[in-house]
């Protein structure tokens, strides 16, 4: 939902919370509390002619029955990020939020602050974030700014700084960050 927020403000000047809890209770396909699969969340708010906002429709945490509601914001479709590529995903981030798929373990779990750097166990894609920028620290970590959904008291107050272009990591990128990433479109 940060992706499509993200795009609502940049076309509209309009900053709008939208509803997470439309995508869990009524998408049978985006697997909203279970890790999340961005590309059927956007397809769900395209052919449903919108999303509601945060406050016509708050989010319960729990799935549960599906609501009609006013659409607060709508998108004309999305785009995919050709996979293991951080310098195509670098150009679509450089335009607006995009979202990922993301391999999580207890070590992304138990972040913190400073740029994580992995590693993370496995190669699953199993949690969805949203890349909102990125940034290089004093010392040359060049990182991915990523909005997670599990509230301020996680990492750098609901932030991660994700280790960008690791050698180590390979072309999918640390915790494969580049391996699924997608955006809205919105005309």
């Amino acid at each position: 939902m940060a992706a499509v927020e993200g795009i609502v403000k940049i076309n509209t000047n309009k900053s709008i919370s939208l509803s997470e809890q439309q995508l869990v209770d009524c998408d049978e396909h985006s697997n909203g509390c279970e890790g999340g699969f961005p590309d059927y969340a956007f397809s769900y708010i395209k052919e449903s002619e919108g999303i509601a906002s945060e406050s016509d429709y708050p989010y319960q945490g729990v799935a549960g029955i599906c609501q009609t509601t006013q659409a607060a914001a709508q998108i004309t479709g999305y785009a995919d990020v050709p996979e293991n590529s951080e310098e195509l995903l670098l150009q679509a981030v450089a335009k607006q939020p995009v979202s990922v798929g993301i391999a999580v373990d207890n070590n992304f779990k138990s972040y913190e602050s400073d740029v994580f750097e992995g590693p993370c166990e496995g190669t699953d894609l199993n949690h969805a974030v949203t890349i909102v920028g990125y940034g290089t620290t004093e010392d040359g970590k060049k990182y991915w700014l990523i909005k997670n959904s599990w509230g301020e008291n996680w990492g750098e107050s609901g932030y991660m700084r994700l280790l960008r272009d690791s050698e180590e990591a390979g072309a999918g990128g640390v915790c494969g960050i580049a391996r699924q990433a997608s955006y809205p479109l919105m005309e």
